[in-house]
């Protein structure tokens, strides 16, 4: 993995006392869904979509729109990495 919990933590704004028990499932997912998405780990992606996966853990719905926001994100990544490779 390449975000540490104690980064997402701080990138959410995690207080101590919260429940943490599944942070580290969703910055599983959220690498998983990157890389799929992009062919790369790409660190800022990761913590947006496991914040996504933190904040709307409940509406399928909202989840699903929230996921959609971040298309941009991905498209901006693969062009800049196949720039990158030229």
């Amino acid at each position: 993995m390449s975000v540490d919990i104690e980064k997402f933590k701080s990138h959410i704004h995690f207080e101590e006392g919260m429940d943490d028990s599944l942070l580290e499932f969703y910055l599983l997912q959220a690498t998983s869904y990157v890389k799929n998405g992009t062919g790369e780990e790409n660190e800022q992606l990761i913590l947006l979509v496991a914040s996504v996966f933190y904040q709307f853990r409940v509406s399928e719905k909202e989840l699903e729109s929230a996921l959609n926001a971040l298309t941009p994100f991905f498209v901006a990544e693969v062009y800049n990495a196949e720039s990158d490779d030229e």
